[in-house]
């Protein structure tokens, strides 16, 4: 009954406004899933529901798809096979599938599908997420990790993360009243992030009030709307027939986001092609980075695509680790044994009254580990970016040849967490992601004693899906000043 409503409500829409246009479509689209279910009925497929005809499985992803999913594995797997629209689709639950499809038959699939994000928003796929494989994909991610994102640059910013932290711990003491009122954690923490990304990516500082180069509110406005419409289930993406009537007004919110986005990052960009070269003692950001790797980079990098990757590690790098911040403070909350524990190990490193640096970091295994545990509960992508495979193969076969030619560890690799993907489409930016993630957590269980108005087990723990896997609610808590030197 559910399914059947859903395909009456899209056809209903269809009907209403284009009823001549979709008469048409509707024969044409029928002939195409019958020849479509008269090629695949033979085909050796993972178990999965009966799929409706045009919409397929669409209708049962719902709000929260990854909910969604894990009760449909449940009953078919952890390997089962949907039809979303058009586009035969295998859903991978499992560590052991999971380490088939990245780690096996990683170059099989890794490739992406087309979608309205990569054409409108990341200036036609010139960036290193949405773009298919090919040689541009590995040159761009190869460059990404060893100029960008490697441990020597990543350390060349650990001033910058460890000012904004300091300066935030500060702002929400301010912001509290010395201890009196709640606080935001998650704006605090999104502000925080925000301000690290930035300064990171293009050098410029950021605010929540008006003294900074770019005003906190707009930049933050802009790529909420941006990581929202990344999120958002676009039919046309899935049914291509009908993409063109833009049914949902996705396509149109992404290139209003898109000119938003490229009017303040071109106007940065001249900013840093008019200085280059004149300020010599400045740390260079990775547009910097990005300009010098065009000059002389035989892959043709040009505007668009230093744009195109500024966009991608703005919206990615704030979403997913601000939200996995604020998801840990969420639990510890909950958990005030584990709190305990994680402030003893702190002082243990640092003492009462001492700050706590990024080189203390490796020191606190506990902390690591309360971080682990929070990916695994509360991953920032609970979904994948989609993976397109680009040629036929068998997953999961048996057979002793599999392992010919082959000089594989039969302990094998660990793969039951992926909070950053894994293989040629794995997140390039994870260690800055956690490195970030034991920075904040230490600062704000070191500088402060936390508690909330309420028995905290009755925390809201609801979620809502955006590009990561945010609180529905924000959390508030109360901070009580640990280090009474600090102020």
């Amino acid at each position: 009954m559910e399914a059947a409503l859903a395909f009456n409500m899209v056809l209903s829409g269809l009907v209403e406004a284009y009823a001549s246009t979709v008469a048409t479509a509707f024969t044409i689209l029928v002939f195409f899933y019958v020849f479509f279910c008269s090629f695949t009925r033979n085909a050796k497929l993972p178990p999965g529901p009966f799929s409706w005809p045009i919409i397929g499985n669409l209708h049962q992803l719902g709000n929260l798809p990854h909910r969604s999913l894990q009760v449909l594995s449940k009953k078919y797997g952890p390997v089962m096979y949907l039809r979303l629209g058009s586009f035969p689709t295998v859903v991978v639950s499992s560590a052991e599938m999971a380490k088939e499809f990245l780690q096996t038959r990683d170059l099989a699939f890794a490739s992406r599908p087309p979608s309205a994000a990569g054409k409108y928003l990341t200036y036609n796929y010139k960036d290193v997420t949405f773009v298919p494989y090919g040689a541009y994909i590995g040159h761009a991610r190869k460059l990404c990790v060893t100029e960008l994102l490697s441990a020597k640059r990543l350390e060349s910013f650990r001033f910058i993360r460890e000012e904004e932290v300091s300066l935030a711990m500060r702002s929400i003491w301010e912001k509290s009243r010395e201890g009196r009122l709640a606080v935001n954690i998650g704006k605090a923490i999104a502000s925080l992030t925000s301000a690290i990304v930035w300064r990171i990516l293009v050098g410029a500082r950021y605010s929540d009030d008006d003294d900074g180069d770019l005003v906190g509110k707009e930049f933050r406005d802009m790529v909420l709307e941006i990581a929202g419409s990344i999120h958002e289930v676009n039919i046309g993406d899935f049914i291509p027939y009908i993409d063109w009537l833009d049914m949902q007004g996705i396509k149109k919110r992404m290139k209003k986001a898109s000119r938003s986005f490229d009017g303040v990052v071109q106007r940065i960009l001249e900013e840093h092609v008019k200085f280059k070269g004149t300020q010599t003692s400045k740390v260079k950001d990775f547009m910097d980075v990005l300009l010098e790797m065009a000059e002389t980079d035989t892959m043709n990098i040009g505007e668009e695509n230093i744009k195109a990757i500024i966009l991608v590690l703005s919206v990615g790098g704030i979403d997913t680790t601000s939200t996995s911040v604020e998801w840990t403070m969420n639990e510890l909350l909950r958990n005030p044994h584990v709190a305990k524990k994680l402030q003893q190990e702190i002082e243990s490193v640092v003492g009462k009254n001492g700050t706590v640096t990024e080189s203390d970091l490796g020191s606190m295994e506990y902390l690591q580990c309360v971080v682990k545990e929070s990916l695994r509960l509360y991953p920032p992508g609970p979904l994948m970016f989609p993976h397109e495979s680009t040629e036929v193969c068998t997953v999961g076969a048996d057979g002793p040849e599999r392992f010919m030619g082959k000089d594989i560890d039969i302990k094998g690799r660990e793969f039951s967490m992926l909070p950053f993907g894994a293989g040629r489409r794995g997140c390039p930016g994870a260690s800055m992601a956690t490195r970030s993630m034991e920075l904040m957590l230490a600062h704000l269980m070191h500088c402060f004693d936390w508690s909330v108005d309420g028995d905290p087990s009755e925390l809201d723990m609801s979620e809502t899906m955006g590009i990561a896997l945010t609180k529905k609610e924000n959390l508030f808590a109360i901070p009580a000043l640990k280090m009474p030197n600090w102020i």
